[in-house]
C-alpha cells in the first residue's frame, strides 16, 4: 500500500513515467528526410498539453519506424523521444511481432510505470497490450466501423485491424472513448471505459483577426479529411456539380487531404475534381500546416463535414474554435456535438438533396463567425484534455500497481 501511495494520487513522490506509443507519420508518409517527429493532430495536442504538467509526469513517446530516422531526444523539458527500427517482416503480414518485442524491450528499459496505446488503425495497440505493463487504448478511429462501411474484403488491412482492435480491446486495462458513439461501441468488448475528448492545439484558440476575404460576393467551403469513399469525398463533389446546374450562387470549394488506396474511388474523385477545377470552383490540396489550415478557415464561409462513419470529428472541433458554421453529417461522434455549438447544421449522411437544401439556406446568409464566448469552447483544450489523462494515469496505476 505504501507503494501505492507514493506512484498514485495521494503523495506522488516522483513525476509518473508514462509511454506514449504512437505512430511517427514521417514513416507512414515515407518522409524520411524531415528532422522531427510528424504526429496525428490529437496526440500533438495532448503532447502540447503534457508539456505543461512537468512536476507530475515524464513521458516517453515511443514510435516504430520501417527505416531509421535522424530525430531529437527530447520534444519538450518533460517529453522524450525514441524511435525504434523494424524490418517490415516485423509488421502487419507478422500481427506486429517484431514492433511488439522492440517496444517490449524499450519500455522495460526505460522503467516505465504504464503504457498508452494511441489509435487501433496500425501497431500501436497491439504495442501496449503485451507491453507486459499497466496499459490502456485511446481509439482515434473504430476499425471495426470503418472495415463495415468500406465493406472491407477478408484478410485486406481494415478486415485485419478490425479483428486486431476486438482483440486489444478485450486485453487492455482501460479504454478512452472520445465520443458516446465510441463508448457504445467499446462496452460490450471492456466495460472499464472513460469519455475523454480529443484535443484540439492550441494553435486553434489563437484569438487573431480572421484573414480578409475578396469582396468578391463568392461562398467559400472547406472539405477536410482523407479521400475517401467513407468520409464520402467524391459523393460531396457531385453534390455540388448538381447544384452549379440548378442555380446554385458563385461558389469556390476546396478539399484538404491525402489520397487513400481506395485507387477506383481516388480515381473517380480526381477525374471529376479536374473539369470542376477547370470550371474554377474546386481545388484539391494533399496537406496543409496548422497555420495554413487556420488561416483557410478563417477565410473560409462553411465547413463541409458528411462522412458515413466517424469515431469523433476533430476537424469539427477545430472548426467550431475557428467560428465556421458547418453543415455535417449526423453520423457517429459527431451528433456529440448537437446542442452545444450554435453554427453546426446536421443532414442525413445517405441525402445529397438536403445537403443542397441546407447549404442553400447557409449560402444565403451574411458570413458571420460563431462567438467562442457562446458555448464551452475549453472542453478540447490541451491543458484540460492533458489533466484529465493525468488523472486517469494516476488512477490507473493506483489500481493496478
Amino acid at each position: 500500500m505504501a507503494s501505492k501511495k507514493r506512484r498514485g494520487l495521494l503523495n506522488p513522490s516522483r513525476p509518473l513515467k508514462v509511454g506514449i506509443l504512437t505512430t511517427d507519420n514521417r514513416d507512414h508518409w515515407r518522409k524520411y528526410d524531415l528532422p522531427d517527429p510528424i504526429f496525428g493532430p490529437a496526440i500533438a495536442a495532448v503532447l502540447e498539453g503534457l508539456a505543461e504538467f512537468p512536476k507530475e509526469i515524464e513521458v516517453h513517446v515511443i514510435s516504430v519506424t520501417q527505416k531509421p530516422l535522424a530525430s531529437p531526444a527530447r520534444l519538450a523539458p518533460n517529453i522524450f523521444f525514441h524511435s525504434l527500427v523494424v524490418p517490415k517482416i516485423g509488421w502487419l503480414r507478422s500481427g506486429y511481432q517484431g514492433c511488439i518485442r522492440a517496444v517490449r524491450a524499450k519500455v522495460r528499459n526505460l522503467g516505465l510505470d504504464l503504457v498508452h496505446g494511441e489509435g487501433t488503425e496500425r501497431d500501436c495497440a497491439m504495442e501496449a497490450v503485451f507491453s507486459g505493463l499497466p496499459n490502456l487504448l485511446t481509439l482515434h478511429g473504430n476499425m471495426r466501423s470503418v472495415a463495415r462501411a468500406i465493406h472491407a474484403p477478408p484478410f485486406s488491412y481494415h478486415w485485419f485491424h478490425s479483428f486486431l482492435e476486438a482483440w486489444a480491446l478485450r486485453r487492455t486495462h482501460l479504454v478512452l472513448c472520445n465520443s458516446s458513439y465510441t463508448e457504445n461501441l467499446v462496452r460490450p468488448l471492456n466495460r472499464n471505459v472513460l469519455r475523454m475528448p480529443n484535443a484540439v492545439r492550441k494553435g486553434f484558440y489563437s484569438f487573431s483577426t480572421p484573414g480578409s476575404k475578396p469582396a468578391d460576393g463568392i461562398r467559400r467551403f472547406l472539405v477536410v479529411g482523407l479521400i475517401c469513399s467513407y468520409k464520402q469525398s467524391l459523393e460531396i463533389l457531385r453534390m455540388l456539380k448538381r447544384w452549379r446546374t440548378q442555380g446554385a450562387p458563385a461558389f469556390q470549394c476546396l478539399w484538404v487531404g491525402a489520397l487513400s488506396g481506395e485507387i477506383n474511388y481516388t480515381r473517380a474523385f480526381l477525374d471529376e475534381l479536374a473539369s470542376a477545377q477547370a470550371a474554377g470552383w474546386a481545388r484539391h490540396q494533399t496537406t496543409m500546416s496548422e497555420e495554413e489550415l487556420i488561416h483557410t478557415m478563417d477565410t473560409s464561409d462553411v465547413l463541409i463535414h458528411i462522412p458515413r462513419e466517424e469515431a469523433f470529428g476533430l476537424v469539427v472541433a477545430e472548426a467550431m474554435l475557428r467560428g465556421m458554421n458547418i453543415l455535417a453529417g449526423r453520423v457517429g461522434g459527431v451528433v456529440d456535438f448537437e446542442g452545444t455549438y450554435p453554427g453546426i447544421h446536421f443532414v442525413a449522411p445517405t441525402s445529397p438533396e438536403e445537403w443542397t437544401g441546407t447549404l442553400s439556406a447557409l449560402a444565403q446568409r451574411p458570413s458571420l463567425r460563431i462567438p467562442r464566448n457562446g458555448w464551452n469552447a475549453m472542453q478540447f483544450h490541451p491543458q484540460e484534455i492533458a489533466r484529465r489523462h493525468l488523472q486517469a494515469y494516476r488512477t490507473l496505476d493506483l489500481e493496478l500497481r
